[in-house]
């Protein structure tokens, strides 16, 4: 009993000591998160200093309790000890490398994996699973199995570490369940280990509650989820066992599913995976009106519903509880609206279009077009800008219009798609052309159109009115903008927030990318393209659009 509690106080005493002493170097050395006024939203620049304490003060734990309590290793442990720390090492050197220079997803990614190799290696293996009585063998992808499990937790805390504490939180609570798992198991080091972190993470969280005063960074969350998951294939997924590799699956369940959400929503309509949004659990909360606290209390119990089936499944050997756990903690996300409606949504419209795919049921509906949209984040109403664009696409005999709008510092989320019933065209057949919408200088979204290369409309004309009706819209969310930061500093700043706004109407440019077409600027074509932009230029106002949207509640 002495040495984890022994343990656990001196990790988290060093985090205490360490980080107001680097934290000056940090503001020196320039390792710091900048407001960006579009993701980032606090008020001041914050030290991005929480893994490296946490690194050093694991260390420095594990070595002074290794050595005091004399800990005894199993035959071969030492070489899986060795490979933990180099991984771990080399995941911290690209943290830091993240943290200060910004590296591209590719490069750290490329960091990830030789950390993972590493592991791979020195013994981090295993190559079957018995379920449901059968044994399941890996075979040649085995090694395949450990990245994407490694991989998968790596970058599924870091996507959680958006909000103060939250990572943290989430980190003590699987570190210290998964002690106990270890020490159950009989193994020490891991049980020693996850109790440092546990330790550590409850040190950081005095500087790392909201308010917070560092931030763990991409070093602090990528290193808890390295931890955790080369722990869990030490002392659980190596029996093979079901319920020993499903426990700590059930454990990382709150992160994965929030992992899981941010896919369905990116690829579900049409974006890339890797951009950003406010769509994850943290800002879904935070939007509902729950404060930085009441935030962590919710995520602290839904994590705490996890653990324990994850710890009841081990100390039965019954697989069906960590199953529980999950479902349950979906269950009551979804059904308490608290995350994951729209994704839910989303993934069961694709389901069903998969399934009435291959069932061919006949349209009973005299509709020629589908017409389907869906609120991601946010509470505006974008019904009457998507129906303007309905228009626009019956009006110009078009065959698809989407509408996508991704404005994080507007908490907002829209996605909306039109197509004609009945129409399919090969790529050589249609043309399609693609508007950014630009606010402020800040992109909120795009607009896809795609049409018949043969439609009685000229595409110089779809074009052109498409740019109207966009500048229409990117007017309304400037205008809407410039009323929320009135409402906001009315009563200390009035005469200057007018001329914000009037200033802010005027500072927009429309741009568009038209796809499988090409324009010399010697041609006529191209000429007729730059007489449709200086067109544009001159083009109404927004008037014509009601954009009704509810009052801002932040």
């Amino acid at each position: 009993m002495l040495m984890p509690l022994a343990t656990f106080i001196l990790a988290l005493v060093l985090v205490l000591v360490i980080l107001p002493a680097l934290r000056p170097l940090a503001v020196r050395v320039g390792l710091v998160d900048k407001p960006d006024n579009t993701r980032k939203l606090h008020r001041q620049a914050i030290p991005l200093i929480g893994g490296i304490v946490i690194f050093l003060a694991i260390i420095v734990t594990m070595v002074a309790v290794i050595k005091y309590f004399e800990l005894r290793f199993r035959p071969g442990e030492n070489l899986e000890i060795a490979g933990l720390l180099l991984g771990s090492t080399i995941l911290v050197i690209v943290g830091i490398l993240d943290d200060r220079f910004n590296l591209r997803g590719r490069q750290k990614l490329a960091g990830q994996i030789l950390a993972v190799t590493v592991l791979l290696f020195t013994g981090y293996y295993f190559d079957e699973i018995e379920f449901a009585g059968f044994v399941i063998p890996f075979g040649i992808f085995a090694p395949l199995v450990i990245y994407a499990w490694c991989l998968l937790a790596i970058n599924s805390v870091n996507l959680l570490d958006g909000a103060d504490g939250f990572a943290s939180t989430i980190g003590f609570v699987v570190s210290l369940s998964m002690a106990i798992m270890a020490f159950d198991r009989n193994s020490a080091f891991d049980g020693v280990l996850c109790l440092a972190l546990a330790g550590a993470l409850v040190g950081f969280l005095r500087f790392n509650f909201p308010p917070a005063k560092a931030y763990l960074g991409d070093t602090g969350s990528m290193l808890i989820g390295f931890l955790l998951a080369a722990v869990a294939i030490r002392s659980s997924f190596k029996q093979a066992a079901a319920y020993a590799v499903f426990a700590p699956v059930a454990l990382l369940a709150i992160p994965l599913i929030d992992t899981g959400a941010a896919i369905i929503r990116r690829r579900f309509t049409g974006r890339s995976i890797y951009m950003e949004d406010r769509g994850h659990l943290h800002h879904v909360m935070a939007k509902q009106g729950l404060g930085p606290v009441s935030s962590l209390i919710w995520v602290a119990l839904l994590c705490t519903m996890t653990a324990c089936g994850a710890v009841l499944s081990l100390l039965t050997h019954e697989t069906i509880y960590a199953f529980i756990s999950i479902g349950l903690v979906i269950f009551v996300m979804i059904s308490g609206k608290i995350f994951g409606v729209a994704e839910f949504r989303l993934l069961m419209r694709r389901v069903w279009g998969v399934v009435r795919s291959f069932i061919m049921l006949p349209n009973r509906s005299n509709q020629l077009f589908d017409d389907v949209s869906i609120r991601l984040q946010g509470d505006r109403d974008w019904n009457e800008v998507w129906r303007r664009l309905c228009e626009f696409a019956a009006e110009n005999d078009l065959v698809e219009v989407m509408l996508d709008i991704n404005a994080p510092w507007l908490h907002e989320g829209f996605h909306a798609t039109w197509r004609k019933k009945g129409v399919k065209l090969s790529a050589s057949q249609q043309w399609q052309v693609e508007v950014p919408l630009v606010a402020e200088g800040r992109v909120f979204g795009r607009t896809r159109v795609h049409s018949r290369r043969e439609n009685r409309i000229s595409h110089h004309d779809i074009a052109l009115n498409l740019l109207k009706v966009t500048n229409d819209i990117e007017e309304l969310v400037i205008l809407h903008s410039a009323n929320q930061v009135a409402a906001a500093e009315s009563q200390t700043k009035p005469k200057a927030v007018e001329k914000q706004i009037s200033d802010d109407v005027q500072a927009i440019t429309p741009s568009v990318a038209i796809s499988d077409m090409s324009y010399s600027s010697e041609s006529s074509d191209g000429a007729a393209f730059v007489e449709l932009e200086n067109a544009v230029a001159h083009s109404d106002p927004a008037s014509e659009i009601d954009f009704d949207s509810k009052p801002d509640q932040r």
